[in-house]
């Protein structure tokens, strides 16, 4: 394992377990969003939390300085830093370092409503069975503007029922009993986009979950954050899970190197690299950098100008754009 530098000056007693360690990854994010998210957690309704923070090797020397005045500002923040390995790599590492019953996720550039700690644990003491609960979210632009509130499956057979098609899950909403996933080996690092599809699947196929209806958590779409090359990824990784979830309803032997090798081929032999290029263009959009996405629509569709679905997604970006109140049913 890398070597790391685990500071805890400001943190509570080592070694003292609380019922909630709240796990975030960091790389190279924005300051103000990180603020945003941070603040988000220390100003919980729910007290008994550490707030453990994995910098993943940020490359700008102001987000260490930054997390290092968080540390000594508030007893419940620590922070491990680490050589960049990819976020996968950093929640496994935060899950070997907390010291939480339970793990609740936090993405560094989105922010929680503040009574979203206390009402997960409320859930988890009123349904013992439960290992995983999320909740809806309100989504956002870029620049923080709202777009619409999530309708995401909430019981444990209409989350089963939804995993096949996508994952119902917003990440950073979900709180998780720490020992299931650690006896399921934790998130598995074969895959370095889209770990928590995976992880979450195998966790519903076992134990119960749910979704909580109230929107407790604050998705923020960023332009920068699903690259031309990530979103390719994301698609592959989407296939390869989906694969390996029929390998265990059939009783075999999983092999997430195969699945994603095969799902690589897959992907490379039909149209799905356009697609995945087309939800980029759509995230970007989402995040509200139009004059980028305009320009990643034009390039698909007149690389592949018999493809109408460039053109649809066009005319959506001219509707989303001009008409805020058609936003939301352009997505339905």
């Amino acid at each position: 394992m890398d070597a790391v530098l685990f500071c805890a000056m400001g943190s509570r007693v080592e070694g003292l377990m609380v019922k909630v360690t709240v796990l975030m990854g960091v790389y190279n994010t924005p300051l103000g969003m990180l603020d945003e998210a941070i603040d988000s957690i220390l100003e919980q309704t729910f007290s008994d939390f550490e707030f453990l923070i994995v910098d993943d090797g940020s490359e700008d020397p102001a987000i260490q300085t930054y997390l290092t005045k968080r540390l000594h500002e508030d007893g419940r923040v620590r922070i491990a830093s680490e050589p960049h390995r990819g976020l996968t790599a950093s929640l496994n590492r935060g899950l070997s370092l907390a010291r939480g019953e339970f793990i609740a996720r936090q993405d560094a550039d989105d922010w929680s409503a503040p009574d979203r700690l206390e009402r997960q644990i409320a859930h988890f003491e009123r349904s013992s069975e439960d290992v995983l609960c999320g909740s809806n979210a309100w989504t956002h632009q870029q620049n923080g503007r709202t777009l619409w509130k999530t309708n995401l499956p909430r019981t444990h057979e209409a989350l089963l029922a939804a995993l096949p098609h996508g994952n119902p899950f917003v990440h950073g909403s979900a709180m998780f009993r720490r020992d299931a996933v650690l006896g399921l080996g934790g998130y598995r690092e074969a895959f370095r986009c889209s770990q928590d599809y995976d992880l979450f699947w195998r966790l519903t196929e076992l134990y119960g979950a749910a979704n909580l209806s109230a929107s407790l958590y604050h998705y923020r779409y960023t332009s920068g954050s699903i690259s031309a090359g990530k979103a390719t990824e994301q698609l592959k990784a989407h296939n390869a899970i989906r694969n390996l979830a029929a390998v265990r309803a059939r009783g075999g032997t999983e092999d997430p190197a195969a699945a994603l090798a095969h799902a690589e081929a897959e992907l490379n032999s039909s149209s799905g690299i356009f697609r995945a290029l087309l939800k980029q263009a759509d995230h970007v959009m989402l995040a509200g950098d139009y004059t980028k996405a305009a320009s990643s629509y034009f390039r698909l569709a007149t690389t592949q100008p018999a493809n109408s679905l460039a053109w649809k997604k066009i005319a959506r970006l001219g509707v989303f754009r001009t008409m805020p109140f058609l936003r939301e049913a352009c997505f339905r």
